[in-house]
């Protein structure tokens, strides 16, 4: 047996135990921040702590015999828990705090890219004081505004969506400074890119980069790709592992990009890349250019959520996972370890009413886990936590739902029939994975490809 410590208590993290556990060879444990019921179910032991305290980790770390962590949030990851873990000698899934520079600073990340002649990257410019950004701001045009650290995947404000004027522009630039919002005082101003984001993860062993089955995400609140940004509404990923709008010339350029960065870390730093690495790209044209190709929008340095649940149960059953994860710790992952299953999936999240602004916090809700599984669809826990018994919402998102088949169709309406059987104050975007927007997204990507004068970016030069 292996004694296997997890690190978070979301969804991606009960995706990920369920994967885990899977092995017969996996004795769980999980450091969580919340009691979630599905990884409770699945751990021998589980201990509710701050998980941002690397040292409560460790020391939990420590009293379990612990041989091998994976890390699921980001900010274990920025906070340097990986490295305090290696000095346990504890093999690990996840970077060290320098190298998760590569989510936890956007600024890095970018004058990476830039240093090493890496292809993807957008006009850019860094800024440390908001007076001069402002300056920047009246001349610059349409553009997305990025807090260097982390947001949650809610802290990109763009102009014309989320920002209709000049002055809400400089408002929000003055707001991440006052607030410290991402927790590093520098943001980036870069070029707003027309086209249609996916997500690639992938397992890295310092060397070689493994890419799984291509995710998009729906970051709006609401249908039709409408209001704020949140952690993600839902995801679908289809039967060939590629996207209805993104080719295998796309996807290779994507993975090279994401190979390029591993080896640009290596060489400047001596430190190999040993975790899962999940970029963000869109197929959009820059200003300069006549046709789409692969732009990065972010790195993330773990799993995506609600991505982990798209992937991560088409893992076949040749496939044992905790190999996966103790290869990747060993810096010898091959592609003889990895497989993936040949199916469509569709995740549906539902969230508390009110969220992202308001969400209701504290409400009881009722899982119908056998009726779920009746649909065909898998159910997992997120921000949800335990209270006389029963299971209470927090701000954050709830349950999300996966239905698996062998098209996008037929996995969309598994997932949403499986939506009726959980109860309570709870709504979630039933347009996920349905065949009109993904037709938008096609027809999108159509008007680029063939409508050369159609753009609204605006150069920005890096600084």
């Amino acid at each position: 047996m292996t004694r296997v410590l997890l690190i978070g208590s979301g969804a991606r993290e009960h995706a990920i135990a369920s994967a885990l556990t899977r092995s017969e060879e996996t004795e769980l444990y999980a450091a969580m921040s919340s009691r979630n019921p599905g990884i409770l179910r699945l751990a021998k032991e589980a201990r509710v702590l701050q998980i941002t305290d690397s040292r409560a980790v460790a020391d939990f770390a420590k009293q379990s015999r612990i041989e091998l962590a994976v890390i699921g949030p980001e900010a274990p990851l920025v906070n340097g828990t990986v490295d305090i873990l290696k000095e346990l000698g504890i093999a690990c899934v996840g970077p060290t705090r320098r190298l998760a520079s590569l989510e936890g600073d956007k600024a890095f990340c970018r004058e990476l890219l830039r240093k090493h002649r890496i292809p993807g990257n957008p006009f850019y410019a860094v800024f440390t004081d908001p007076n001069s950004a402002e300056d920047f701001l009246k001349i610059a045009g349409s553009v997305a505004i990025k807090p260097a650290g982390l947001t949650g995947g809610k802290g990109v404000k763009v102009s014309g969506e989320d920002l209709a004027t000049i002055e809400s522009e400089i408002a929000y630039v003055k707001e991440v400074f006052s607030r410290n919002i991402g927790g590093v005082q520098k943001l980036l101003v870069e070029e707003r890119l027309d086209g249609e984001e996916y997500s690639l993860q992938a397992f890295v062993d310092g060397n070689n980069v493994h890419v799984m089955p291509l995710v998009q995400d729906h970051k709006r609140a609401y249908e039709n790709d409408s209001g704020p940004n949140t952690g993600g509404m839902g995801s679908y990923s289809d039967k060939d592992h590629l996207l209805p709008f993104v080719s295998e010339r796309d996807l290779e350029a994507s993975r090279q990009i994401m190979t390029d960065v591993v080896q640009a870390v290596k060489n400047d730093t001596g430190e190999e890349y040993r975790g899962i690495l999940y970029g963000q790209f869109m197929l959009a044209k820059s200003s300069n250019e006549e046709k789409p190709s692969p732009k990065l929008i972010e790195f993330n340095c773990r799993f995506g959520d609600p991505e982990a649940m798209n992937v991560l149960p088409l893992v076949s059953e040749e496939t044992d996972f905790l190999v996966v994860c103790q290869k990747i710790a060993e810096g010898s992952l091959s592609s003889r370890h990895v497989s993936f299953e040949h199916k469509a999936t569709v995740c549906k999240y539902l969230v508390p009413s009110g969220y992202p602004e308001k969400a209701i916090a504290g409400e009881a809700i009722s899982v119908d886990k056998e009726a779920i599984g009746g649909e065909g669809a898998l159910v997992f826990y997120a921000s949800v936590d335990i209270k006389d018994g029963r299971i209470v919402t927090s701000a954050s998102r709830t349950v999300g739902l996966v239905g698996i088949a062998d098209s996008i169709e037929d996995a969309e309406r598994v997932a949403e029939n499986a939506t009726k059987h959980v109860k309570g104050q709870l709504r979630h975007r039933r347009d996920i994975g349905t065949a009109n927007l993904i037709r938008k997204r096609i027809e999108h990507m159509k008007s680029l490809e063939f409508n050369s004068a159609l753009t609204t970016s605006v150069p920005v030069r890096s600084q």
